[in-house]
């Protein structure tokens, strides 16, 4: 088996050797390290509360501020709030609550007109399996969390932003099982 040690020079000693061996090895798990933090830091922990980010696009913004006026609509049914902007390698997850014992995933959605069939509309099917699979990555973590690692009921809303006022469509998009 061969390894991979750094030839001694011959004003090297023994030590000096080793010396260098390990601070190579220090580099290679501090690397390690910062790859795995900046993995973590793009998987967007669970916030405490819903804020603006700091340097958000125009649309960004717009999607902030219906995700706090949804947010609020789900406060007072009595939901619980335990993450916002869940992002991860399959999609992102605008809301996700607790309603008593079943958690939620909510998908936010506004459009300023019905001309081309409005919000709820705008939900297609590639939206739903992008959405849908967001989910399934984050239900392991959330049911950790804040489950008592016990699988709860969940299901997958939709709060659209029509021109007349936000509509709540819970169980809005089904498990690939339920159709």
């Amino acid at each position: 088996m061969a390894t991979t040690q750094s030839p001694m020079t011959s004003d090297q000693s023994p030590l000096e050797a080793l010396f260098l061996r390990a601070q190579q090895a220090q580099r290679k798990a501090l690397q390690a390290r910062r790859r795995k933090l900046a993995r973590q830091a793009r998987a967007k922990p669970v916030p405490e509360a819903i804020g603006h980010e700091p340097r958000r696009t125009a649309r960004q913004q717009t999607g902030d501020h219906y995700e706090r006026e949804a947010w609020h609509l789900v406060q007072q049914a009595g939901c619980q709030l335990l993450g916002r902007q869940l992002t991860c390698p399959l999609g992102e997850l605008d809301l996700v609550v607790r309603e008593g014992a079943t958690l939620v995933f909510i998908e936010v959605r506004q459009r300023a007109s019905r001309r081309f069939g409005g919000a709820a509309a705008s939900v297609s099917t590639t939206k739903q399996r992008r959405f849908l699979r967001a989910a399934q990555w984050w239900l392991p973590t959330l049911v950790r969390r804040h489950f008592d690692r016990q699988m709860p009921t969940y299901r997958l809303d939709v709060i659209a932003f029509e021109p007349d006022g936000a509509v709540w469509h819970r169980d809005a998009v089904r498990l690939p099982q339920d159709k």
